[in-house]
Order: C-alpha cells, then structure tokens, then sequence
C-alpha cells in the first residue's frame, strides 16, 4: 500500500472515530457489576433465556412465541436489523412465525452469555446480557456478531415470559473500529515494541544532531 494512501486512510479514520475518543473510554471493559437478585427470579429468567436460544438454534423460531406472556397485550420487540419497531402479536408472529421460512437464511445460532438481571417489581425483571450471533446466508460465506440485548419478563404461573426485547448494536464508527482492530496480525505486539524501540532512537539521534548543529 503506497504512503499517501495509508495517510488517506489514517485521516477518514480518526475523523471518524475522533468524537467517540474524545469522549473518553469507550473502548474501557470493566468488571460486571454484581445485581443482587433473588435465586428463584435469577434462575427463572435464566431458564427463559436459554429456551429462548435454544429454540432459535432449533431452526424453529417459533418455538420462541411460547415463552411470551399471552397476557401481554402490546408484546414490544426490536432486532438491530428492524427499522422500527414491532409493537403487537400480529407483528411479532409475521417476524418469528411467517407464513413461508425465509429461503435465504440457511442457518442460524445465537450464544447468551454473561447475563444479568434485574429485578423491579414483585412480577417483573430486567435481564442484559451479551450475544454472539452466527448465520449463514445462501451463496455467502457464514457471518458472526456480537450483539448487546435486554429484555422485560413477567412472572407467570408458567413461569417468566417475554414482554419486550431489544437489541442495542454499536455505532458504525465502533463497529469499524472494532473491525480494524480484528484486522491486526498476531505478531503485532512483538513489532509494536520494537517499532518504539526505534523511534526513541531515532529521536534521540535528531535532537543530538540539532544541537550540535546549533553550538557551531
């Protein structure tokens, strides 16, 4: 790669990231943060959540309808690649249980982890969590995503069930910056070193031909 391009490149780069940098830390991952919980609602939650992917990783999604409280009126629903909004059984159904499966996908898994929850009322619970999503679309090699979700359950005599779910991808700066990063070689610590090994020297021989350039 020429010289000018790399400094094209490393300009677009920091504009783009600059603000977010400024910022401050948002790069930072820091110790999760102990939610005391009781067991039960713990365990519950738990318990729907890993219905939840397995019955994605079944292929069947909608499986994933009967861990939703039928009780729940206006059920609200949001993936990263929605435009708006699913608000309603009638949606909510159309996106898990379509009439025809969609052709294009030809496999899908998900894997929650570090889960965390919340309670906020006697019948009510805030889980978060992480997950990494892999699918594989026809005529494409297979993709994978980390992906931050939350969700709302409500105690039932069925145990916790859905109420609302949402996923809150990054930026498109972060997401660039977090491809960039995976670009990087194994061996680039090693180099890194060394590189700054060198620069010091080189500095150290300008500032020691400057002044002897400036005592004659």
């Amino acid at each position: 790669m020429k010289i000018r391009s790399v400094q094209i490149l490393a300009v677009l780069f920091a504009l783009l990231v600059a603000p977010f940098i400024m910022a401050g830390g948002h790069k930072v991952v820091k110790p999760m943060v102990d939610i005391p919980v009781d067991l039960e609602v713990q365990e519950g939650v738990t318990k729907t959540l890993m219905a939840t992917e397995a019955a994605w990783n079944s292929q069947d999604f909608a499986k994933i309808l009967e861990l939703w409280d039928e009780d729940q009126e206006f059920p609200t629903y949001i993936a990263e690649e929605q435009a708006q909004w699913f608000v309603g059984w009638d949606r909510l159904r159309e996106y898990l249980d379509p009439p025809r499966p969609n052709p294009a996908i030809e496999a899908l898994r998900l894997d929650y982890y570090d889960i965390q929850v919340k309670q906020i009322a006697p019948d009510l619970a805030i889980a978060i969590w992480y997950l990494h999503f892999e699918m594989k679309v026809i005529g494409s090699n297979p993709i994978g995503e980390e992906v931050r979700a939350s969700g709302v359950f409500r105690k039932t005599d069925d145990g916790w069930k859905w109420i609302h779910y949402a996923e809150s991808p990054v930026t498109a700066a972060v997401f660039l910056e977090n491809l960039m990063e995976m670009q990087v070689r194994d061996d680039w610590d090693e180099f890194y070193e060394e590189a700054q090994k060198n620069k010091k020297e080189i500095w150290k021989r300008k500032r020691a031909t400057k002044k002897a350039t400036a005592g004659k």
